[in-house]
């Protein structure tokens, strides 16, 4: 049966896209992918969309098409499920003035990709170019097939908009018509900090083309985009005036303010006071890639233990930037710090942290870290604790240790099951209180 014989019959579904017509040129030798795709048993979740919204687009009755549907390239037709689907919608909400090339320019695109690639999908997916439109992009991509890498770059960086990529379509033909295109495609990396900086500018490809034929320098752009991104949204470093940034950059700072914002995401006030700034700023110039990481768990520790809407008055920025200072130091300090502070840190506060470390025999504590947790756990005084006699600690911890052992052994190994059952109970009201001593 030849598709020009079918009876074109309207589906109903959208009105404007199934007039009734005879058959179209641009079917020829596409009929038998077509058809058979509808009934493959290894068909996308689309499938069951696939016979109505073909049958709709093709202008035919569902039944005509279900004989026609067997094996046959599921990409390509998953390709051509997408481009009736758009054009189904386009027409629906006129999007296209002429309906009859939007429908040859359908099948153009499904002829000249030969392998389709994610990339294809998206393009028809989250962007609102025309069928017309795409097809100038897959003129231009099957040429030079390095540049689909190019366009699924683009759709990556720019933002999206609901479901939608901002990304128009004449900044898109420009990137890969511009001069430059083909060394933007192989090396993306590169000129990505340019495009992310720039990205609303309608100039961008132009000025783009401009930077790489005057020498472009990536870290420029780097440096320029870090700043643009620290100072994004109101946060407790909104009161940092960032050309002091900018006119003396430190990479390690940047990546330590930016922990900072999240630390203390509750703080809000864009207003701080100057001692809060000033302790900013001593932090930001002293980050170095060597210390950044004992920060960091400083860091971590505000962010997992003090309440957010309390941060900068139980952890004043103050108080850290003298943390990191004693850290960088004092060896003992930091060793202390990296060994027991972090996200699952035990300590109450972090005053009781700064207390320790101005005031405790950190390198006595280093020697014994199971003894500081123990420390912790029972509220001790760290500066008190690390001036006592270790060995009655050591008493008091094997007669806990042991009492915890014949504790198990009367709740789990006990012949009564009655003093099982006591001694079960007494465990978990034991624990109870520890967990409640310790919180």
């Amino acid at each position: 049966m030849n598709i020009n014989k079918i009876n074109f019959q309207t589906t109903g579904n959208h009105s404007k896209a199934n007039s009734k017509k005879t058959a179209d040129v641009s079917f020829k030798g596409l009929k038998t992918d077509i058809f058979k795709y509808a009934i493959n048993p290894n068909r996308t979740n689309n499938a069951d969309f696939f016979v109505p919204q073909v049958a709709a687009f093709l202008n035919v009755r569902k039944r005509d098409i279900i004989p026609y549907t067997k094996n046959l390239n599921r990409h390509k037709m998953d390709l051509l499920y997408k481009l009736s689907e758009k054009f189904n919608t386009d027409t629906y909400y006129n999007k296209n003035v002429n309906n009859e090339n939007s429908k040859k320019f359908v099948f153009d695109i499904y002829n000249k990709i030969n392998t389709p690639k994610q990339t294809h999908i998206d393009l028809i997916e989250s962007t609102n170019f025309s069928l017309e439109q795409l097809n100038k992009i897959v003129d231009i991509t099957e040429k030079e097939p390095q540049k689909l890498k190019l366009v699924d770059n683009l759709l990556s960086t720019y933002p999206y908009k609901g479901d939608k990529s901002k990304l128009d379509y004449s900044t898109l033909e420009e990137f890969l018509q511009t001069k430059s295109s083909q060394k933007i495609a192989s090396n993306f990396d590169e000129y990505k900090p340019f495009i992310e900086l720039d990205v609303q500018d309608k100039n961008i490809v132009k000025n783009l083309e401009n930077e790489i034929q005057n020498g472009y320098q990536k870290n420029v752009y780097e440096k320029k985009l870090n700043i643009k991104e620290l100072f994004a949204q109101k946060s407790v470093i909104s009161g940092i005036n960032p050309d002091l940034i900018e006119n003396n950059y430190n990479p390690a700072g940047v990546a330590l303010l930016k922990n900072i914002k999240k630390a203390y995401s509750g703080d809000l006030n864009d207003k701080a006071q100057d001692s809060t700034v000033n302790a900013l700023m001593e932090i930001y110039n002293s980050a170095t890639p060597q210390n950044i990481k004992p920060r960091n768990e400083v860091l971590n520790y505000v962010r997992s233990h003090i309440d957010i809407n309390k941060k900068l008055e139980e952890a004043p920025l103050e108080t850290i930037s003298r943390i990191f200072k004693k850290i960088d130091t004092d060896s003992n300090a930091r060793k202390f710090v990296e060994e027991n502070v972090g996200a699952k840190s035990n300590f109450s506060s972090i005053a009781q942290l700064d207390d320790a470390l101005a005031h405790a025999d950190l390198k006595r504590l280093n020697s014994r870290n199971d003894l500081v947790q123990y420390a912790l756990l029972n509220m001790e005084n760290l500066a008190e604790f690390s001036k006592k006699d270790f060995s009655e600690v050591d008493k008091l911890i094997k007669k806990s240790q042991l009492e915890e052992k014949k504790l198990l052994e009367r709740a789990f190994y006990s012949p009564n099951p009655i003093i099982r059952d006591w001694h079960r109970f007494k465990m978990r009201v034991k624990r109870f209180f520890e967990r409640f001593t310790n919180n």
